[in-house]
């Protein structure tokens, strides 16, 4: 069997550092795919660079992270001044206990992904901003929407670490998982980078690569030029960016007879 690998960039649209950084580790690096938030400030500006790039594109669909939703207020997900909410620690409660509008969350995720169709993206991926769509209140819709506009593949994330939340993670991910068989829908055989989720710098490459097994791997990562001055996450975007495309990384990817793809490479 071959090992392949779908290196896979969150959060085009948020910002121009964040999108010009991900453009450019596909460019010059080891890039295969993005998951756009297309609720993001930046989206409508770099959508034509998005498309003339050849990146296979996915949704990030975004219902926290005070981004504003497309379609309005949607009660119960918003807060005073008609945003989401800044962390997934305000939202999992409101999701859990079903104080929030599914109908209207409904129509929110529906417009994410109407709007990178109106702008001309293919859509072959589904995944979220923090792992939302794993909630079984958000879980359901998105199975909805794979169906309705054609989209194969959903993202099922998985923790290597032990501790409360890798645990917590990938119980739902089992959830996930079994919804995508019963549904017919793709998902890959394994999934890295949610441990160094931020921090995938040359350093953890060189100790996640060696591990890739047979099968389809998707590896999460977050290339960037430094985005700081916007989201205050620690993240090291530009350490990233310049692990993937530097020449350490893509020998290493070499020796270990990896093949990058991407999802719409995928059948």
């Amino acid at each position: 069997m071959t090992k392949a690998l779908i290196v896979n960039a969150d959060d085009f649209g948020l910002c121009r550092e964040i999108s010009s950084g991900i453009l450019q580790a596909h460019r010059e690096g080891i890039v295969t795919a993005t998951s756009v938030v297309a609720n993001g400030g930046y989206f409508e500006q770099s959508a034509a660079l998005l498309k003339d790039s050849g990146i296979d594109t996915g949704i990030h669909l975004t219902l926290t992270g005070s981004e504003k939703p497309l379609t309005g207020d949607i009660p119960g997900l918003v807060d005073g001044r008609g945003m989401f909410y800044r962390s997934y620690r305000q939202v999992i409660p409101r999701i859990v206990l079903g104080r929030f509008d599914s109908d209207a969350l409904e129509k929110e995720l529906a417009a994410q992904i109407t709007m990178l169709k109106d702008h001309g993206v293919a859509v072959s991926h589904i995944d979220s901003h923090q792992h939302l769509h794993l909630l079984p209140g958000i879980r359901d819709i998105v199975l909805r929407l794979a169906h309705r506009f054609r989209i194969p593949w959903i993202r099922v994330p998985r923790a290597q670490r032990a501790g409360a939340r890798g645990i917590g993670l990938n119980l739902l991910a089992k959830g996930l998982r079994n919804g995508l068989q019963e549904q017919r829908l793709g998902f890959t055989d394994a999934f890295a980078g949610f441990d160094q989720g931020g921090h995938m710098d040359e350093a953890a490459l060189s100790t996640v690569l060696p591990s890739i097994a047979d099968g389809v791997t998707e590896l999460m990562v977050h290339p960037g030029f430094d985005a700081s001055a916007f989201y205050d996450w620690g993240y090291a975007w530009e350490g990233e960016l310049r692990a993937l495309t530097g020449t350490t990384i893509k020998d290493l990817i070499k020796r270990m007879d990896i093949t990058l793809t991407s999802f719409k490479e995928m059948r």
